[in-house]
Parts: C-alpha cells; structure tokens; sequence
C-alpha cells in the first residue's frame, strides 16, 4: 500500500494534467523508493487519465442527479395549477366578501381565473380596473400573464415591461426573463428561426457545432459591424427564406448565413438594460418560464440551450426534442443539433472506453516493472 509519504507527496502535489505531471516530474524523481516512485506514476496516471475521461460521457440518469430541477422541468409532466374545486371556492368565497378598492382583491380573483385556464375572463376583470390602480405591480403582472396566454404577445409585454419598473427584482428577479420571452415572442417567424429567447446566447447557439457549446461574452460580439460586410450576399436569403431554410443544416453555408441575418435583426429592447447570460439566475429564469408556459416550444429551446451549456448533453437533446414536437420554427436547426450532439455523445464513450483500456494495460505494465525491480533488487543484495 502507498506509505503516508506517498500519500503526502499526492496531496501535496494536487496534480489535474499532463502540464501539472511534467512540472511535479522532480519532485517524483526525487521519492527515494523505487517501488513507491513506481507507484506514485499509476497514482499519477489514473488521476490525469481520470480528467481526460471527463468529456460528456454522462448518461441521462448523472445529469438527472446532477440537476434536478432542470430534469424535473424538461422530463417531468407539466405543473400543477391548484385544484379546481378549491379554486372555485376561492373565487366564490372572493365574490361573496367584495373589496374592490383593494387591488389586492382584484390580483386574487384574476389569478384563480388564471389558474383555471380562463385567462379572457382574468383580462376582462383586470382590464376594468388597471386605470384605478396604475402602479400596483400584481394589476400589470397578472394582466400580462393573462395576455401572454391568450396569445397577445405585444400587449402583454407591455404590462410586463411596466410591473418592472414597479418592481426591477420581481419574482426574486425571474420577471425579466418572462419580458425576455415575451419580447421573443412578437417577432415574426423568421426572426423567430434563429434566435433564442435568452437573445444573449443565440450566436453560441446558432455557431454550435460537432456536439460543443462554447459561450463567451467575446464570441457574441459577431455583430452588425462585423455582418454589414456581408449584407449583399444575403438579401436573396433573406427574401425566399424558406427556400434558405431547406439548406442542411450543418453546412457550414448555412450556419454562417444564420449567425449574419441573426446579428443584423434588431436587438431586443431589454439587453439595452440586461445581461441576462450573466445573471446568476439563468437556470432558474428558463426553468420558471417553462413552468409557465409548458407547450411554448420556445422555452424547451431554451432548457435545451441552458442545459447544454452546463455540458449537461442527454438533459439538451431531450428539451431540444421536446420543442420539435411542440412545433418549433426550429425544427430542421434542432434535429441538426441533435444529431451532433448524439455523436458527441457515442464518440465520448468510445473515447473513455479506449482511456480505460489504456489505464488498465498501463497499470498492468507498470506491476510487472515494480515485480521486476523487485526481484533485481533482491539478486543485488545478495
């Protein structure tokens, strides 16, 4: 068994790569046993073979583990609202004790309404008297939710725009990601097919490749100076878009006309106020929108994206896959990104099963060597 100097000599170390390993090379050297200098370099390979393992060979069941609340929000069935019966009791027992110079009365009979799919009625009360109570955050924020369900993307950004400046830090700061979408939302389908609603990572998105997502706030600055270059080209693109879209996804073509019609749309107005790739609230901001809006294909994209991000790759193709089947307009970019990613994936296992391998004979030739010096070392003492 490795001698506590060994096992001072590892801790001390803290060795993580081939670059660590080459620096230490001295101080193994200098271990003055054979036996335990032998040792110490499995110890050392297993360590940094270890870490060379580590390239998304994770299965669904170690992401699921690994994030919970990410699992529950793409795997799991849709939320529950409340129950129906005590909902109605709610509304029933609202009416019968009236207060209507409590905005607060109005908030909770809106959102019984809301809750029980009837948002036209929860417009409709909240409509009469939003004019009374123009600073009451609940009005505009149920409102909007009311609005964003019935399909009116525009007016409900609106309330949702004014119950922020009520309230910057509204729903411990979530309520900016619900604008985000919104502001996603009420643009037109072509806008819609290269974007994500989290607008800060639509070109990590769009540029995405062989199963790899890297995010930086320096690749996002492909932008319209940069696109204005290669405007020409694309106006054809850009008016038989559909035409453009049946391109293959993975041609390189096609992914580079994407990231310049996408950095020439206009941004969305709230990245003039956020940076919502950077918040420390993004798992939970898409988490909380998809909670809201179970069959928006938009916010599985976004799960998806988020989830990829953190290398959580099983977790990002089945959001990915999900929002296909809710209809994405980004259907044919998906499925191109699910088939990258399920190759990274298999390619991943493959790469750790050669590693294993490569341990196991190795560790195996490094035994004998250490029986071998034994022995020698025996015969030249006698």
């Amino acid at each position: 068994p490795p001698s506590p100097g060994l096992n001072r000599t590892l801790v001390a170390m803290r060795l993580n790569s081939p670059r660590d390993f080459a620096a230490a090379s001295p101080q193994i050297l200098n271990v003055k046993s054979p036996t335990t200098t032998l040792v110490t370099l499995v110890v050392l390979l297993f360590q940094i073979c270890a870490q060379a393992c580590i390239w998304d060979g994770d299965t669904l069941a170690d992401e699921k583990k690994a994030r919970p609340k990410m699992a529950e929000a793409i795997l799991g069935n849709p939320p529950d609202l409340g129950d129906p019966i005590k909902l109605r009791k709610r509304i029933t027992d609202l009416q019968t004790n009236r207060r209507e110079n409590d905005p607060a009365w109005w908030n909770d009979l809106a959102g019984a309404h809301i809750r029980l799919g009837e948002s036209k009625t929860a417009a409709e009360l909240l409509e009469s008297v939003v004019t009374r109570f123009p600073d009451d955050y609940g009005i505009h924020a149920n409102l909007g939710t009311a609005y964003h369900l019935l399909g009116r993307y525009g007016d409900a950004e609106r309330h949702i725009a004014r119950d922020l400046e009520i309230n910057p830090d509204a729903h411990f700061g979530l309520e900016k990601y619900h604008l985000a979408l919104l502001q996603y939302l009420s643009r037109d389908a072509k806008y819609q097919s290269r974007h994500v609603f989290v607008d800060e990572f639509t070109y990590a998105f769009l540029n995405a490749g062989h199963g790899l997502f890297r995010f930086s706030e320096d690749t996002e600055t492909y932008s319209r100076k940069d696109a204005q270059f290669y405007t020409n080209g694309l106006v054809k693109a850009e008016s038989d878009f559909e035409s453009f879209l049946k391109l293959p996804p993975d041609d390189s073509n096609f992914r580079y006309a994407m990231k310049t019609l996408a950095a020439l749309d206009e941004m969305p107005a709230y990245r003039n106020k956020w940076n919502l790739a950077t918040a420390t609230n993004l798992q939970d901001g898409v988490i909380y929108m998809a909670s809201l809006n179970p069959k928006d294909p938009a916010c599985f994209v976004m799960l998806g994206v988020a989830s990829w991000k953190q290398r959580d790759l099983n977790l990002a193709v089945k959001a990915f896959e999900k929002a296909i089947a809710l209809g994405s307009p980004q259907k044919t970019l998906l499925e191109a990104k699910v088939k990258s990613i399920r190759k990274h994936i298999s390619e991943a296992r493959a790469h750790r099963r050669e590693i294993l391998f490569t341990i196991a004979a190795a560790c195996g030739l490094l035994i004998l060597a250490i029986v071998a010096l034994r022995a020698i070392v025996r015969f030249l003492r006698r």
